[in-house]
């Protein structure tokens, strides 16, 4: 009798699979990144237009 063999997919494969979903992922990361930063100005700007007192309060909350 004949014997057959069977192909096997290389594993390689896969880790293409999952690099090519880390690239794809990498534009939105970086949107979110922004996102992050912009916000983190924001409220940066917040506190320091709420004055020294609310800084001080919110530095107390902040640290329990």
């Amino acid at each position: 009798m004949a014997e057959t063999k069977q192909a096997q997919i290389p594993k390689r494969k896969k880790a293409d699979k999952k690099k090519q979903d880390e690239v794809a992922a990498a534009p939105r990361v970086r949107g979110q990144k922004k996102k992050l930063q912009d916000l983190d100005a924001f409220i940066e700007g917040v506190l320091q237009e709420a004055g020294e007192e609310f800084l001080e309060e919110f530095r107390q909350i902040e640290g329990e």
